[in-house]
């Protein structure tokens, strides 16, 4: 890599840090792929100036990953020595599970950044690397110098490529060779390619015996005109025809559909991911069961969808917001941060089109004198039939008149505009809300946090999803531990969480797939009411710079490396967001 493609590597990862947007003139210079992978990086709060790998608890070195892949490392490891480089092992978590490095001074390098068994690789905690992005990507990855996300890889370049295991075809692992320069030896990849295979090959002769024997059983007693399965709880083999019917098969949850709807007699039916029901032949096999799909005279029927009902007190809401919405009255919808005030107001007014169009003004973007301010909020006010003011309770009392004449003025024209407006602490501005409303009689409803929706949770979840993958679904265990998370950063965070989860994988969403903060806090304590109000200040910090984390951490009065900690803890990656547009 020339020192000149790496300075401008290396700038265009700074602007990307701060702005979001690879600058123009460095466009040439930065992969697609590198990109990609800085944005699902500045997403997840990754801190660019971060200098080690964070250690995480639970690694298991024995596990048969680490054992099958000792010998074939040791060899690559040799194969390297003359290079001075190092060679790693990571677990589908990205997590370290063993490591070879010959040369002492690179040892020494190493150890400084903790470079050792337990450390995350993870793009959501360290952004572009060679192990993370080859996880998240499902492709082999070199990453060079300037083009890791943070500083401490930047003199490294890692070649990487995921470890598929050869029976159930999802990630076992990550295979990574390390070089401590920015140059790209073009060996390597196939060196790496090599091992991996090896690994592979190896992870199947590990296969069990009872595996084995299930699979001599599938291609005796299969019917080669009917799709066909074979499953266990951890395996499931199936034919091109069964395959193609159900994608994304995952045997352990596989298992306990067909035993949950199996009959005495063999004959049930087992419901497809997309809503189809086919009948099936059941057949107990030794350790497992034979699943023969029987032929139909007619199309196959679904089931009819049943909506879950939304939780007590956001159904209140909602229907006391719809009798405003039709009595003309306004509309005060209060609610914490990130809990959904403004898609309430949206969903109130999107089903009828006399309420078209809306105008969402956003108050705490007011940076004009009032008076202009105001103007201008009239003459948009005048265009607009449903009329959000957003943040009410950022405004101040001076600005909070003005705005009362101008909601007087629209109140007196033939048509008004409906009037909603979202406040998130009430309590502390009701000074503001006395005086823009003083005139009007006003309907307030108030938007349940997310910790208190849990029965929401799985019908947020998939209209989350299908406007991301319409392929992928969520499986019960993974909701449940989406259900154990405390949402400090409400449907805002839900929604950052389920964009984490879809960029490294689809079709089935499992447990494990779920990113690992995620699953780590699933098990942990609530926060205390310290870390409540710091969660409360980073918020209110990155809603006061719209989002920019610069600003926000001078602030806070912290450094940049500790907001981005901190905005993965607290599940802020997406705070400060600021919309203010004309639907049509």
């Amino acid at each position: 890599m020339s020192t000149t493609y790496a300075r401008q590597l290396r700038s265009a990862r700074d602007e990307f840090v701060v702005t979001g947007q690879v600058p123009e003139r460095y466009r040439a210079a930065v992969r697609p792929e590198i990109a990609a992978s800085w944005a699902r990086s500045r997403s997840s709060g990754a801190s660019p100036e971060e200098v080690h790998l964070p250690a995480l608890p639970e690694i298991d070195q024995q596990s048969e990953l680490a054992v099958v892949a000792g010998r074939v490392l040791d060899r690559l490891a040799a194969e390297i020595d003359d290079l001075g480089g190092a060679v790693f092992l990571a677990n589908a978590q990205a997590q370290l599970v063993r490591s070879w490095i010959p040369d002492e001074m690179v040892r020494t390098s190493l150890r400084r950044i903790l470079a050792e068994p337990g450390a995350s690789c993870n793009e959501a905690h360290v952004g572009t690397n060679g192990i993370g992005t080859a996880l998240a990507d499902g492709q082999t990855k070199i990453i060079g110098g300037p083009e890791h996300w943070g500083e401490l890889h930047q003199d490294m370049t890692c070649v990487a490529a995921p470890i598929l295991h050869p029976v159930t075809r999802r990630p076992a692992g990550v295979l990574n060779v390390t070089l401590m320069d920015q140059r790209i030896h073009p060996a390597l990849t196939a060196l790496v390619r090599w091992g991996v295979e090896e690994i592979r090959q190896g992870l199947l002769e590990q296969t069990g015996r009872a595996e084995r024997l299930l699979f001599e059983q599938f291609m005796a007693r299969r019917r080669s005109d009917r799709p066909s399965l074979l499953l266990s709880p951890r395996l499931c083999i199936a034919d091109p025809a069964a395959a193609a019917l159900l994608p994304d098969l995952d045997a352990a949850e596989l298992w306990d559909r067909v035993n949950r709807s199996r009959q005495p007699g063999g004959a049930t039916e087992l419901e497809l991911a997309d809503g189809v029901v086919v009948p099936v032949n059941v057949t107990q096999v030794d350790e497992g069961l034979l699943i023969e799909v029987r032929r139909q005279g007619r199309p196959p029927r679904r089931r009819s969808a049943v909506r879950p009902s939304p939780t007590a007190a956001y159904a209140a809401a909602e229907e006391a917001g719809a009798d405003a919405i039709a009595g003309g009255l306004p509309l005060l919808i209060v609610g914490e941060p990130g809990s959904g005030k403004l898609t309430l107001a949206r969903k109130l007014t999107s089903g009828d089109p006399d309420l078209d169009p809306i105008v969402v003004v956003d108050c705490k973007t007011v940076t004009e004198p009032s008076e202009r301010w105001a103007d201008h909020v009239r003459t948009i006010g005048e265009a607009a039939r449903v009329f959000v003011l957003r943040h009410l309770d950022r405004i101040d009392v001076r600005t909070g008149r003005l705005l009362a004449q101008v909601l007087e003025g629209l109140a007196g024209r033939p048509s008004p505009p409906r009037v909603i407006a979202t406040v998130t602490e009430r309590a502390h501005r009701q000074d503001v809300l006395d005086v823009v409303f003083d005139r009007f009689a006003i309907v307030t409803v108030e938007v349940p946090p997310l910790r208190d929706r849990a029965a929401d949770l799985p019908a947020l979840v998939s209209a989350l999803t299908s406007g991301l993958d319409r392929r992928a679904r969520w499986s019960a265990e993974a909701l449940e531990v989406l259900g154990r998370r405390g949402w400090p950063g409400n449907v805002r965070e839900l929604e950052n969480v389920v964009q984490r989860t879809l960029s490294n994988s689809g079709g089935l969403i499992r447990v494990a797939d779920l990113p690992l903060d995620v699953r780590q806090e699933a098990g942990r304590r609530s926060f205390t009411k310290m870390e409540r109000a710091e969660r409360d200040a980073i918020m209110t910090a990155l809603e006061n710079s719209r989002g920019n984390k610069v600003i926000a951490a001078e602030e806070l009065g912290i450094s940049r490396s500790s907001l981005y900690r901190k905005i993965d803890r607290y599940g802020l990656a997406d705070a400060g967001q600021v919309e203010m547009r004309l639907r049509s």
